[in-house]
């Protein structure tokens, strides 16, 4: 199992700030499961609109840093630089637990299903050991134009 840090996530991952929500990935075995964290602070963007006076980590940032360690799991190893998965569909997402500034939201992705350029992936997330949220994430891997030689102006169609 591999741990990665922030360097090695983002040679992995096309995100950058403000979006790229893993903070570190503390155990990846890609096509079989990750565990990583995100640090939840004060200083995120989000803060200042949701909602000021009451800080409030949306859901759906949740569910995308869950489905961004979910990325590091759907690829096979050496894919990275080569395809990209992009989130197709959620079921089942529940949150229980409000996340708040000073949280450090560990979660955990567990392949479920892969079959051709479709990957299922099952995630939880939690705060001190207790519940915060969990969904069922399907992906999409795309071969990354960029690698075939595509025009420029077709990636920014």
């Amino acid at each position: 199992m591999n741990a990665l840090d922030i360097r090695q996530i983002m040679e992995l991952l096309p995100h950058r700030y403000p979006i790229l929500l893993i903070d570190r990935i503390v155990e990846l075995e890609p096509g079989v499961r990750a565990r990583g964290y995100k640090n939840i602070t004060f200083n995120e963007p989000v803060f200042t609109g949701h909602f000021p006076g009451n800080p409030l980590f949306p859901g759906v940032y949740m569910i995308e840093a869950m489905a961004q360690l979910g990325g590091c799991v759907v690829l096979e190893p050496g894919e990275f630089s080569r395809k990209t998965p992009y989130l197709a569909g959620i079921d089942k997402a529940k949150f229980r637990r409000p996340v708040i500034p000073g949280d450090c939201l560990m979660m955990e992705v567990v392949l479920a299903k892969h079959k051709r350029n479709i990957g299922w992936v099952n995630a939880t997330a939690t705060v001190d050991g207790e519940f915060v949220c969990s969904a069922e994430l399907m992906f999409s891997i795309a071969s990354d134009p960029r690698v075939f030689g595509a025009d420029a102006s077709v990636l920014r169609a």
